[in-house]
Parts: structure tokens; C-alpha cells; sequence
């Protein structure tokens, strides 16, 4: 196993050639949940074969699978996603939206960016201090917000169908655009939108 990752064993007990300390791993952080199966699918579980037609030891049944499969497969913008600024509501998955230099009157603890929980997750992470190395990063900037909202990103996987753009003072036109609203926040947080 890789120390410090989430680690899926892959064992073909059928093939002697020490196929039992072999492990696939991602970050603990990963929304994949994997599952190994050396003897068919897994039911209810999306899975993939894994095939190698000239080793002779049943390597024709092997399956890797995904624990955390959504049957409505990828978010789609807008109608999957929805800004809130009371929590986070029944039926989404969410990311919280936080910048800690904000005083605890404008409300921004209870800030979030979400999309239907039936849907798979697009892997969002948000950072208050700098992009995300790795990932597609847009930067949230109000210039009006003395609370250090110069360095906010939100970032997806760079692999993503989403390619998010933010404007501080209006729609983007052309783009679907959706309106982050915090009211308690005195610094123009009425008119500010994510557009993809």
C-alpha cells in the first residue's frame, strides 16, 4: 500500500506471480470509491474490466469497480447547482465558501456552492489563500471587499466539463450564469456571478 492514500487491492489468487501485494490508490480526499472484483462485475457498482488476454490465469473476469456510481451520471449547469447562504440544503452535495479574514456579521460560515446529490460529484475544492496546484482554478474576486478576497479560487479537476468564469458586477453575456447573494456582507455581495 502507498502510506497516506485510500489503496484497493488488486488480487488474481488464480495467478501465481505475486498478484497479492498489488495495490491501486488515490488521495483520501478522492471522491472515488473503488471495489476489485477478480471473478465478474460488482452489482449496483459501475465497473470497468481490467483484461490481459495472453496471461493464462483468468485474466478475463477481472473487474474494477466504483462504490460511489450516480445513476444521473455528471452535473449539468445550471439546473444541477444552487448558491446558499443559510447552509446546506436537503438534496445537494456542497462545498463550503469561507474567506476567514471576513468579520463574523457578514455570515459567510454558513456559505455554500452545491449541486444535486442524485448527480456524481464535480470534484469542487475552494481555497482562500491561492489556486489549487493541479487543478482549474477561477479566481472570485470582489474589489470591493476589503477582506482579502484577492487571492479566493474555486477549482475543479482539470479533466472537468466545466469552465467557470466569475465577473463581480454583472452576467457574462453568452454564458449561464448563476448569482452568489450574501446579504449580511455591507461590500456589494448582491451582484456578483459564476458563469459556465
Amino acid at each position: 500500500k502507498v502510506k497516506g492514500m485510500r489503496c484497493t487491492q488488486i488480487l488474481e489468487k488464480a495467478d501465481p506471480h505475486t498478484w497479492a501485494d498489488n495495490y491501486l490508490c488515490v488521495p483520501k480526499k478522492s471522491s472515488l470509491k473503488l471495489k476489485w472484483n477478480s471473478a465478474g462485475k460488482i452489482n449496483g457498482k459501475a465497473c470497468i474490466q481490467w483484461r490481459e488476454p495472453a496471461d493464462p490465469h483468468t485474466w478475463h473476469d477481472n473487474w474494477l469497480c466504483k462504490d460511489n456510481f450516480k445513476p444521473d451520471g455528471c452535473a449539468e449547469w445550471p439546473q444541477d447547482f444552487r448558491w446558499s447562504n443559510a447552509g446546506i440544503p436537503s438534496g445537494y452535495d456542497c462545498v463550503q465558501i469561507k474567506e476567514p479574514a471576513e468579520p463574523s456579521g457578514h455570515t459567510w460560515n454558513d456559505n455554500f456552492f452545491c449541486w444535486r446529490d442524485i448527480r456524481e460529484t464535480p470534484g469542487f475544492r475552494w481555497s482562500h489563500a491561492g489556486p489549487v496546484n493541479g487543478m482549474k482554478c477561477t479566481r472570485i474576486l470582489e474589489t470591493a471587499d476589503p477582506h482579502t478576497w484577492t487571492d479566493n479560487y474555486l477549482c475543479v479537476p482539470k479533466y472537468s466539463h466545466l469552465n467557470m468564469a466569475w465577473n463581480s458586477a454583472r452576467k457574462i453575456p453568452g454564458k449561464a450564469c448563476m448569482r452568489w447573494v450574501e446579504p449580511a456582507d455591507p461590500h456589494t455581495w448582491k451582484d456578483n456571478w459564476l458563469c459556465n
